[in-house]
C-alpha cells in the first residue's frame, strides 16, 4: 500500500467515525502521545485528552468530508494536507456549512497510519 492509499484509508476511518459520532473509535486513530490543534482553540495532548475533547466536538457534526491534496512520507513519518467540508449544528437548532484546510502528521504502523499531530483552520463563512 503506498502512502496515498494509506492516507485514503485513514481519511475514510476519520470521516466515518466523525459522521457516526463515534468518539472512542475516532480517538483511537491517534497515537498515545498525539497533539490536536483545533481551529481557534487550545492544543489538546495525548489520546485520552483528545478523546475527552471529542466527547463534545463530535456531537456538533452532521457531515464531514475530506479532500486529500498532498501527501508524502520520509521513513516512518508521513504528512498530508488538504481541505475539508462539513455541516455542523449551531444554536437554535440551526445548521451551518463549514470548510477549511488541514495538516496531518502520521506515523507508520505496519501498513496503517496513526495520527501524531493534526491541525486545521476554518474558512470565513459568507452570509
Amino acid at each position: 500500500m503506498d502512502i496515498s492509499q494509506a492516507f485514503a484509508a485513514l481519511n475514510g476511518k476519520f470521516v466515518d467515525t466523525v459522521n457516526a459520532h463515534d468518539t472512542h473509535s475516532w480517538a483511537a486513530l491517534f497515537a498515545d502521545d498525539a497533539i490536536l490543534i483545533p481551529a481557534g482553540q487550545e492544543a489538546v495532548t495525548g489520546r485520552k485528552g483528545i478523546e475527552g475533547w471529542a466527547e463534545v466536538a463530535t456531537k456538533v457534526w452532521n457531515r464531514l468530508e475530506i479532500q486529500q491534496r498532498f501527501c508524502t512520507s520520509d521513513g516512518n513519518v508521513a504528512w498530508e494536507s488538504g481541505t475539508w467540508t462539513g455541516n455542523i449544528n449551531i444554536p437554535d437548532e440551526q445548521t451551518m456549512d463549514v470548510s477549511g484546510n488541514f495538516l496531518l502528521i502520521a506515523q507508520k504502523e505496519g501498513s496503517a497510519l496513526r495520527i501524531k499531530a493534526h491541525a486545521w483552520n476554518v474558512n470565513p463563512t459568507t452570509p
